[in-house]
């Protein structure tokens, strides 16, 4: 089999266990902090200097729309550091974060972290492949969208959470079909439509309030060849 390639090696909620693990490791830094499901931890246009890296749980960053609609923009589980880019630029929040199960998240200050940093490199090294790693799955999404099948790209977002859970077992997604759909640029109908026909291969099963991966040993292998 070949080797995986770094997008889907590295999910953004399965990367990050090895590329963050001197974050997760180290846990005499930042601020731990508990969030209930539903629990917003920030809203798009605060302004502050913390980033975050999740323990536990899962974190659904979403976008407003312009017609008060949200995007779900991205998911971060286990491992995952996000909103680093607003508290290192001291920008206001481009996207809300909320936790959509019992979740742990470590709370670092831009400002203490950075005198640190220049006496931990593995710390550094982790970070910034964990930035490269963010910015080669947005590349890979938008290629997605211009060119793969509605199917390739539900096999994509489903195999990364197929990834995650090697690591922890989050089997139901609580996602809706119009959610799926902002996060591979498919119709709600569309989405409907596909994920009925993986559901007849036996891979995954719609439930009321989410998909549940059935197969995750499907999707990796898929991944893992392309």
């Amino acid at each position: 089999m070949a080797s995986p390639s770094p997008a889907s090696a590295f999910a953004s909620w399965d990367a990050a266990r090895a590329l963050s693990a001197p974050w997760m490791s180290d846990t005499s830094l930042g601020t731990l902090q508990r969030l209930a499901p539903d629990e917003v931890l920030f809203a798009q246009g605060d302004h502050h200097d913390c980033f975050y890296l999740v323990r536990s749980g899962c974190i659904h960053t979403t976008v407003l729309r312009s017609d008060g609609s949200q995007l779900l923009l991205e998911i971060f589980g286990p491992g995952a550091i996000f909103g680093e880019a607003s508290a290192f630029i001291d920008r206001p929040r481009h996207v809300t974060a909320t936790a959509v199960a019992e979740t742990v998240v470590t709370r670092y200050r831009a400002g203490e972290i950075q005198a640190l940093l220049a006496r931990s490199p593995e710390l550094v090294l982790g970070l910034l492949r964990l930035l490269g790693i963010k910015h080669r799955i947005l590349i890979d999404k938008l290629s997605s969208f211009a060119s793969s099948s509605p199917e390739a790209r539900l096999i994509d977002l489903l195999g990364r959470a197929a990834l995650g859970q090697r690591q922890e077992p989050t089997p139901l997604l609580r996602l809706t079909h119009a959610q799926i759909g902002a996060m591979t640029g498919l119709s709600r109908v569309t989405v409907t439509r596909t994920l009925k026909t993986l559901a007849a291969r036996g891979w995954i099963a719609t439930r009321p309030r989410g998909v549940e991966i059935t197969s995750p040993e499907a999707f990796i292998a898929l991944l893992e060849t392309r």
